[in-house]
């Protein structure tokens, strides 16, 4: 790392900091031994060193100067093959999703019941504000019935299936409209199908005007108005504890086509012990009033179980479909990145955000259990299974080095950095670790006069005596005088530096 001071004041220093290439792939492996050398006799054997004893490295540009704890992170890699490949870890894989997906819906749930004090004031606010909006619907009404002073397409009484064609009676809504007192309206014309039986009394008939008449007799000409699809109604969930409704899954995440075959096998398959346990390390803090025997009466409610039951089922249903087949290392890949293939659930799990973003992160959080599982040994019981998923949530990011999460998590200081690989070229999948830690980094200080004759050469050289040779003698590696290093530090054009960051101020004091 080339550390260049740009200007510098009494409180202030202003600096650029710049990267070069690392050492083991550096042809400047040659100038780099001879920095690591001077450090390590300057700062690691200065007990052996006697007060006398000559310097073999005089006349060198760099001299040493300090050593400063820095906390950076370890970049270590490994080859996945004999984990990601293993029948026996992919067959625990899909159970694994369950318990983590488990955990996962009920820590977000949990987390929104936050902005709750209790179901009796939610339902006392929502009662609160159903009055208001029902004014405001009316009033929405009376204007929209004001503006249809010209009798248009939009006034003709919308037909429906269930509608009785032969009904003596006019509709609630139409003898609303036929009210003359109400909000000073002329009476709405009843129309009919054309071609039914004529069942209006002879005396409706007369009271219309020609021009109702005739209106009448031209509208019904016009084509059909599609209303468009009917939103679905869900039943309404009826829990035997009051307080269920906190942890209950929102109402559009539980509209996934699941076939009804597939939600029993998952009532079968569902872990009702692990999600005992998870309801039971719940505290209900932020509750200003609640009963002693809240957790009982969370777990014994049925129809909270059976929420979570499907809401697993939808996630499940569009990570892995419909196959109970263990999956292939090339769909565990696929998944992890967010390229899932294609299922009748993926359209639907991928038209709500959340809940996708919720079960890739499920689906993550399992796959570095299953790493871990087959490098420090099995999970013994649920708490120490609950420790991990705490852990992965507080100390680790597991995505992908692409998502811009990464470097938010670099930047917050993140423990623990993982993401997963593939190699297509070898065939092998690959696992990426970084682990911050603190190190000892050693600092001295080159010549500047050094520095600047050599890129004052390498500005001659390049500039004004146009030299394209690629294998110049300014770029010939010199020990001593740190040739190719202060090349490639130098400012581009002239210099190739592999990072260069904008202009730092550091205050002095």
């Amino acid at each position: 790392m080339w550390i260049l001071v740009l200007e510098k004041g009494f409180t202030y220093c202003g600096v650029n900091i710049k990267g070069l290439e690392l050492q083991e792939t550096s042809c400047h492996a040659a100038e780099a031994h001879r920095v690591d050398e001077i450090f390590e006799m300057a700062f690691e054997h200065q007990e052996h060193t006697r007060i006398l004893s000559p310097n073999p490295h005089f006349g060198h540009i760099l001299t040493p100067c300090t050593v400063v704890p820095v906390r950076l992170y370890s970049d270590a890699r490994n080859v996945l093959s004999g984990i990601i490949d293993s029948h026996e870890n992919l067959k625990h894989l899909k159970d694994d999703f369950v318990k983590v997906l488990v955990w996962m819906l009920v820590q977000y749930c949990y987390k929104k019941s936050k902005t709750w004090e209790s179901p009796g004031s939610a339902n006392k606010s929502k009662q609160g504000s159903f009055p208001e909006n029902q004014h405001s619907g009316a009033v929405k009404g009376t204007r929209a019935l004001r503006e249809e002073d010209s009798f248009s397409v939009d006034t003709v009484e919308d037909w429906t299936d269930d509608s009785d064609t032969f009904d003596f009676e006019p509709s609630s809504r139409t003898r609303d409209r036929k009210e003359p007192g109400q909000l000073g309206l002329t009476p709405k014309v009843h129309l009919s199908i054309p071609g039914s039986i004529e069942t209006q009394s002879q005396d409706f008939l007369q009271e219309m005007s020609p021009e109702d008449k005739l209106n009448r007799a031209v509208v019904l000409g016009l084509p059909a108005v599609d209303k468009g699809k009917q939103p679905e109604v869900l039943p309404r969930v009826e829990f035997s504890c009051s307080y269920s409704e906190l942890l209950s899954i929102p109402e559009e995440w539980r509209t996934a086509p699941v076939p009804s075959s597939k939600v029993s096998e998952m009532r079968q398959r569902f872990p009702e012990e692990w999600y005992h346990f998870v309801l039971s390390q719940l505290d209900f803090f932020h509750l200003k009033e609640k009963p002693s025997n809240l957790l009982t009466d969370l777990m014994k409610d049925k129809a909270l179980k059976d929420l979570y039951i499907h809401g697993v089922l939808s996630c499940f249903f569009g990570l892995f479909g419909l196959d109970n087949a263990v999956p292939a290392p090339r769909h565990v890949f696929r998944a992890y990145t967010g390229g899932i293939p294609w299922s009748a659930g993926l359209d639907w799990l991928t038209g709500k955000p959340e809940l996708f973003q919720l079960a890739l992160k499920a689906f993550r959080y399992t796959f570095k259990l299953m790493l871990d599982k087959a490098s420090l040994g099995p999970v013994e019981n649920f708490k120490e299974l609950v420790n991990y998923l705490e852990e992965y949530e507080s100390d680790w990011y597991i995505g992908l080095v692409s998502d811009l999460e990464w470097q938010q998590a670099v930047l917050q200081e993140k423990p623990y950095l993982f993401s997963l690989g593939h190699d297509p070229s070898m065939g092998i999948y690959t696992g990426r670790v970084l682990t911050l830690q603190e190190l000892l980094v050693q600092v001295g200080k080159l010549n500047a006069e050094a520095v600047r004759g050599q890129w004052a050469n390498l500005s001659w050289e390049l500039l004004y005596a146009t030299n394209d040779d690629e294998e110049r003698y300014s770029i010939q590696a010199h020990p001593a005088l740190l040739r190719n290093l202060t090349v490639q530090a130098a400012d581009p054009p002239l210099g190739y530096p592999v990072y260069s960051s904008q202009l730092l101020q550091l205050p002095l004091f």
